[in-house]
């Protein structure tokens, strides 16, 4: 069957690719790491992007912030720093599930405010709330286990979308508005317009929503029994990974990219002598499934991105709405629907490489000023419905090992209370600053 006239064929193998990678991680069919071998197959087999874009994922900083952190993960395991931790936490935390969870996604969100990256976030946090999961009697694929994970992998990502420098599509979003439009946004404008009501409304209704969802019923540990003294092995490895911490806060002044530093922690963590693992366990020990399977979410947006599907359904819809000045609110949901498609067949951060030079057009057909079009397109950050679209909740997925149904389903019920409640209450707030309304 020949391709829609004006639709190229790659186009076409494109989409049909990565429709068969979305159904097989969705279904669990096959264990999430098969499926993206298969993608990475049919993707390179079918010629829909260059090898070296099939396979970015393989070279991608991420690829190396899991590594780092399944080598944590298996070092405060052995080393029993994990109890240590978790024991440190629970004397802080409420005792009830709800308060828990809480606690846990206002811990994750208020790291975004010192540490910019958020899959360096999740690394840190994942094994520490598996550890905390397993001291709290919750077994690997338990709802109480994968509600700990998601609090605090959504808490510091999420909410963190309004805070400029926390999140890499913030930063993609400030360089394209700077490059294309000569836009420079500020870190209290930014975070003024954003935060009250799409931060906010994160920490109010996500613990809510995950607690409902994921409720279950926590076996406290006596905590009266002797705590061990410090071991060795322990204080090696908090020292590195303190270390690790401090260099990923001030990577803006040393300009070493998080991925590099987990992959010297880990390293710190295997070396002869000075480590607290032996080498050996990277031939046993370490599940490298996870590190296939996020090659393969990368490679997807690498290929839908080569491919032009994003930039294609923009432009389909930018002919289908009817913008027209003076019709705020309808514009205000046009904008926003169409960055949350852009954002389906992109990546977050390659989602502001589309919308800011749409923002020109927009701008003229709606009368907003520019800065309030491209304002409106990062709305579809913080209610994305798969995990597939940013790769720090790829990262949760993948060190967590967390079901992609759980996860999927309490991100469409988020998206769905999202769309009906917040971005209303957005809309009404920018309008109160002067923003997102008619001004020429």
């Amino acid at each position: 069957m020949p391709p829609p006239t004006g639709i190229e064929p790659v186009l076409m193998k494109a989409g049909a690719v990565i429709v068969l990678a979305i159904g097989l991680w969705a279904t669990a069919i096959v264990p999430s790491y098969f499926g993206s071998l298969i993608f990475l197959f049919a993707a390179v087999v079918l010629a829909v992007a260059p090898p070296k874009v099939v396979f970015s994922g393989f070279h991608a900083g991420a690829m190396w912030l899991v590594f780092g952190g399944l080598v944590f993960g298996l070092g405060v395991k052995r080393t029993g720093l994990d109890s240590r931790l978790v024991r440190s936490l629970l004397t802080h935390f409420p005792k009830v599930y709800i308060g828990m969870i809480y606690g846990v996604f206002w811990v994750a969100t208020s790291l975004a405010f010192i540490m910019p990256s958020a899959a360096g976030r999740v690394t840190l946090l994942v094994p520490i709330m598996a550890a905390l999961a397993k001291e709290l009697g919750f077994g690997e694929e338990s709802k109480g286990r994968t509600g700990l994970i998601l609090a605090a992998s959504l808490g510091t990502m999420v909410p963190a979308f309004n805070i400029l420098p926390a999140n890499v599509p913030n930063m993609a979003l400030y360089g394209a508005a700077d490059s294309v439009l000569s836009i420079q946004l500020t870190y209290a404008d930014y975070f003024l317009l954003n935060f009250p009501v799409m931060g906010v409304f994160a920490l109010v209704v996500y613990p809510a929503l995950i607690a409902l969802l994921f409720k279950d019923i926590p076996r406290y540990p006596d905590h009266h029994q002797d705590i061990a003294s410090w071991s060795g092995d322990e204080k090696r490895l908090l020292l590195f990974l303190s270390i690790a911490l401090l260099l990923w806060i001030t990577d803006s002044l040393h300009g070493i990219s998080p991925a590099w530093v987990a992959l010297g922690a880990a390293i710190l963590c295997l070396f002869p002598r000075l480590g607290m693992l032996p080498p050996s366990v990277l031939g046993g020990e370490i599940n490298y499934g996870p590190l296939l399977f996020l090659a393969g979410v990368i490679g997807l947006g690498a290929v839908a991105n080569h491919a032009g599907l994003g930039a294609l359904i923009a432009e389909n819809l930018m002919q289908i709405f009817d913008f027209q000045k003076g019709a705020d609110f309808q514009n205000y949901a046009s904008i926003s629907l169409t960055s949350i498609v852009v954002a389906l067949f992109t990546t977050m951060p390659a989602q502001p490489s589309i919308m800011v030079p749409m923002a020109e057009a927009l701008a003229q057909a709606t009368g907003w000023s520019e800065l309030s079009i491209i304002m409106v397109s990062m709305t579809a950050w913080g209610i994305f419905p798969f995990f597939y679209q940013t790769p720090p909740v790829v990262v949760a997925v993948a060190l967590g090992n967390l079901k992609i149904s759980d996860v999927t389903k309490v991100l469409i019920c988020y998206m769905i209370l999202g769309v009906l409640i917040m971005l209303p209450l957005h809309f009404m707030w920018g309008q109160s600053l002067g923003m997102f309304m008619t001004t020429s």
